[in-house]
């Protein structure tokens, strides 16, 4: 068809969109068909948005806990820091700390209690590159103290052992000797430190339940690593280029290392995330196809009454393919027009809730870490939403148009 033809077909589909109907029932089934696509719209802009605060805030405490860097051998468990160009990493011009981690899973005993943990051995400074003092919910981030080496807990650790942060008492740690052992004397077969509790973090995330940090000499002796590391993580610059900075670590490293992002650290985590909002998507998708099949039944209803509209177009010189494309536009303007509406809808609701938070999580004087529904709009997920409601559109009005061609007008008609 001619740009011409296109433009006649958009004319006549615009007029009989607003134009007064014979039949009010169209008018009906055609408000109810837009009211359903806007409303169905709308849920689905305002559960993505929300969607998407629930996983920004989600994986801002997972970063939070993480290095811009984590690089670990690609083949192995552990490494000697000879092996690997440190001072050529630290002297990067984007590279804010380069920190040697030693961690592992150990067993923790404190006052009769025991509980299975990740011992994450650290160096000195470690909390405050991380800016980890705004976590701290009770004592200090001191590695140190008395010349005692310290333990700082997640909370759930904390309460399982049910540490008390105003006695002295120390917190016993076992872990498997890495020599031969003694079958005959099972207590010989672990090595065993003492920790001093010196403070709680809680980081809103499963690691509360599992993770101590202590300093990297104490893991190390625990451990038997003598120099070496199971990770190395590199802390970046507030300016730096992170893809930049991955480059050059890659270049100096070579292909014997794995270079993790924060992402890439919780890589499961964000593939859950993803896959939830995909099915999200999936579901809300369904329910607007639902919606849009009112579509077909007004544009059925239309053909009919168009019938003698349709016949004087014919007489005219009017094309078949021109005729069907007026009531395809028709179709289309109705699932558009609902779509931008709802699409302006789910918008204003993110906003006041963004602004206001109007929907708040709980109630009765309960207390939540997220205390209302975050939402988080993406431009991305508009476009999606708006490409949905195209192919939609589009195939909904396409079965009633082209079933013209089953009527005795269009039969009887020449091309």
């Amino acid at each position: 068809m001619s740009q011409k033809a296109h433009k006649t077909a958009f004319f006549l589909a615009w007029r009989y969109l607003f134009s007064k109907k014979e039949h009010n029932i169209i008018n009906v089934i055609s408000g109810i068909s837009m009211i359903g696509i806007m409303v169905s719209t709308a849920a689905l802009v305002v559960v993505l948005s929300v969607f998407n605060g629930m996983s920004d805030i989600i994986g801002g405490w997972f970063n939070a806990l993480h290095a811009d860097y984590e690089i670990t051998l690609r083949e192995g468990k552990s490494f000697s820091t000879d092996s690997i160009p440190l001072q050529q990493l630290r002297k990067l011009p984007d590279v804010k700390a380069v920190n040697e981690i030693v961690c592992d899973m150990a067993l923790a005993n404190y006052d009769e209690r025991q509980e299975l943990i990740y011992l994450k051995g650290v160096p000195a400074g470690y909390f405050r590159n991380h800016h980890f003092e705004q976590m701290v919910v009770d004592g200090d981030t001191t590695l140190y103290k008395l010349d005692q080496p310290c333990a700082v807990l997640g909370s759930g650790v904390a309460g399982s052992l049910e540490i008390n942060l105003l006695s002295y008492e120390l917190m016993k740690l076992y872990y498997p000797k890495r020599t031969k052992k003694n079958f005959a004397n099972p207590a010989d077969a672990f090595n065993t430190q003492y920790l001093m509790p010196s403070g709680v973090l809680s980081t809103n995330t499963n690691y509360d339940e599992s993770y101590i940090f202590c300093p990297i000499e104490f893991v190390r002796e625990l451990m038997n690593y003598n120099g070496e590391v199971t990770s190395v993580e590199v802390q970046l610059k507030e300016d730096a280029n992170p893809s930049r900075v991955r480059s050059k670590i890659a270049d100096i490293l070579g292909d014997k290392y794995i270079i993790r992002d924060q992402q890439e650290q919780e890589d499961s985590l964000y593939k859950t995330m993803k896959s939830e909002k995909f099915m999200i998507y999936l579901i809300l998708a369904f329910i607007l196809i639902l919606a849009a099949f009112n579509i077909i039944g007004a544009l059925g209803m239309l053909i009919l009454e168009k019938k003698t509209d349709t016949a004087v177009l014919f007489s005219m010189g009017a094309s078949k393919s021109l005729i069907q494309r007026v009531f395809i536009y028709e179709g289309m303007m109705v699932s558009a027009l609902g779509g931008l509406a709802g699409t302006l809808l789910g918008a204003l609701i993110c906003f006041l809730q963004r602004t206001f938070h109007v929907v708040k999580l709980g109630g009765g004087g309960a207390h939540y870490i997220i205390p209302y529904y975050p939402v988080q709009i993406q431009i991305s997920d508009l476009l999606m939403v708006m490409v949905t409601i195209l192919l939609i559109s589009m195939l909904t009005s396409l079965l009633p148009a082209y079933n013209l061609k089953k009527s005795a007008l269009y039969r009887n008609t020449a091309l």
